[in-house]
């Protein structure tokens, strides 16, 4: 009769040499994986100083405010950005994640903030200048950056049913670092 411990043990070894050779073969695929696409998020990288001009709305009057924004690569494949600032109408953060999905070939941005907002847009990339849509049925937002050496600004407009555009805010961004 076999003992079942050396059977468990050998189980155990096994399923350890698995893992182990897993996570070693994991970053030569994650690196071979790496896309000039994903690649071109490194424009986004760095610590900015940002210039808020919030366009007025019949939710809310026009405000300025001025903050700072860290960007900063996650597992090399995604650039996340924190946001903070103040102005009239008090703080405001934010957080964005933007990737690029090969599946689509477009990218993504992920975002939520201090005011309960959380919106997924896709967008595509011509030039300098990049350009997110929401898929919303009867709200539609479209973010527009324009990314020049050590700068950018953000343009982000709103369209309802009628489908026409109206800006929402517009971020001035210099790079600090």
């Amino acid at each position: 009769m076999k003992d079942p411990y050396v059977n468990l043990r050998f189980m155990k070894s096994y399923l350890t040499a698995l893992l182990i050779v897993g996570l070693l073969a994991v970053p030569s695929i994650t690196v071979a994986q790496t896309s000039p696409d994903q690649k071109r998020l490194e424009a986004l990288v760095g610590q900015w100083r940002i210039d808020v001009d919030q366009k007025p709305t019949p939710l809310a009057p026009a405000s300025k405010a001025t903050g700072t924004q860290d960007c900063q690569w996650f597992a090399a494949r995604h650039v996340v950005c924190r946001s903070e600032a103040k102005g009239s109408a008090g703080s405001y953060s934010q957080m964005q994640t933007l990737s690029y999905l090969p599946a689509r070939k477009q990218y993504v941005a992920y975002t939520v903030d201090s005011l309960g907002s959380a919106l997924v847009a896709y967008g595509q990339v011509a030039g300098d200048t990049w350009t997110f849509t929401t898929e919303g049925p009867g709200l539609n937002i479209r973010l527009t950056l324009k990314i020049a050496a050590g700068s950018y600004t953000a343009l982000a407009e709103f369209a309802g049913t009628d489908g026409k555009y109206v800006p929402l805010s517009e971020v001035k961004a210099m790079r600090a670092k």
